[in-house]
This record gives C-alpha cells, sequence and structure tokens, in this order.
C-alpha cells in the first residue's frame, strides 16, 4: 500500500492518463458555519495544543468534488494570527462536509477570533470514490445524537479508509468531528456508529482519505 490521499490518488492516475483535470467553478461551493477552538489534535507522539477551525461546505453544484478549503486566523482587529492547512474533502452533489482546518504550525493561537475561509479547488473526477458511507441514520439518545451508517467499499482490492462523523448542535453549527481509520477488504460493507456531544442535534458519517 502507498500511503496517499484519494485526492493524491486521483491526480496521480489522471496525468499517467495523459487528461486534463476539471474542476468546478469555486462559486458553487459555499462556506457556512464555521467554529474556531483550541484542543488536542492529533494521537500518541503526534498530539499537539493547536488552534483549529470546524467548518461546513455546501456544493450546490450538481455533480461531485473533491473541495479543497484553507484560509487564515484572524484577530478581533482582522490582523493575520496564522495560517490554516489546506484540507480536500469529497463532497457529493448537493451534500455539505465538515472540514477540520488546523493551523499550519500545529500551534495554539491565542490572539485568533476569528477565521476566514477560502474555497481553493473543487476536483471533478472521472468517478467517485470507491470507499462511500450508505444508510446514514440518527437516533437521539437522552440529548445527544447517535449516527449509524455503513461503510462500502466498491473497490476490487484491500484498503484503509478513514471514516469521519460530524455532530451539529441545535443552530446547526459544527460540534465535533471524530474519525477512525478501518481496514477494508475487497467489495465489503461495515456497520459504524458514532456518537455525538450532549447537545448535538445532528450527525452524519463520512469518508476522508482513503488508502489503496
Amino acid at each position: 500500500m502507498r500511503a496517499l490521499s484519494v485526492l493524491g490518488l486521483f491526480a496521480i492516475a489522471a496525468c499517467a492518463k495523459g487528461k486534463p483535470l476539471r474542476n468546478l467553478d469555486l462559486d458553487v461551493i459555499r462556506v457556512t458555519e464555521a467554529r474556531l477552538r483550541t484542543d488536542t489534535v492529533g494521537d500518541g507522539e503526534f498530539a499537539s495544543v493547536a488552534t483549529f477551525v470546524l467548518v461546513d461546505a455546501d456544493n450546490t453544484a450538481k455533480e461531485g468534488a473533491y473541495v479543497s478549503l484553507g484560509g487564515e486566523l484572524e484577530s478581533a482587529d482582522k490582523t493575520k494570527v496564522g495560517e490554516l492547512k489546506t484540507q480536500s474533502l469529497w463532497i457529493p452533489a448537493g451534500a455539505t462536509r465538515t472540514f477540520a482546518l488546523v493551523d499550519l504550525e500545529h500551534q495554539a493561537r491565542p490572539a485568533a477570533a476569528a477565521a476566514k475561509i477560502k474555497v481553493r479547488g473543487a476536483l471533478v473526477p472521472e468517478t467517485p470514490p470507491a470507499a462511500h458511507v450508505e444508510e446514514v441514520r440518527e437516533v437521539d439518545d437522552y440529548g445527544k445524537m447517535v449516527v449509524q451508517g455503513t461503510l462500502v467499499n466498491d473497490a476490487d482490492r484491500p484498503g484503509q479508509v478513514m471514516v469521519i462523523a460530524s455532530f451539529h448542535d441545535a443552530d446547526g453549527k459544527p460540534m465535533t468531528r471524530p474519525f477512525t481509520m478501518m481496514n477494508v477488504e475487497p467489495k465489503t460493507r461495515q456497520s459504524l456508529q458514532f456518537v455525538g456531544p450532549q447537545g448535538s442535534k445532528h450527525g452524519t458519517i463520512f469518508v476522508g482519505d482513503a488508502i489503496f
């Protein structure tokens, strides 16, 4: 296996075939709710306290795309105090995905009061990603949301898939975005479940990076 994101895999495949890449008009990607936080990011020896932004992006186009978001952290007087690392996610047509944009240097930015989010790209692949989540359903569990679904691997080879959940409050603002890495066998389906924080009113599950 090669440790490449789904976006990287597609770019390499497209270049190998000699076909030009196509992008959606960036205006069809609408950045909506955002929440600035400073907390622990990463796991184990890679864990650190950093400032990050949870932000939703809507794909209003009639076709899916790998959408890339980046941006800057700003102080109350609009001064730049940090840069956000660009992240790419597959967003189907008409769907919304929650991004977690972390400070580029993995630093806490106590002066940060807001974030300026930029849509950096919306790459259209020849085919949608092989790994995806189906049958997503929400269950209210005494004041917090439980979200369940089925991870589907349509590829004819095994891989490792990052599965992401996002939870929102009653006002539609993102609260948390937990994730897990899952090993998948060819042409298989696996059940998923994530439990949201107290006060969460909506949850969903989707695929992030994949390694095949």
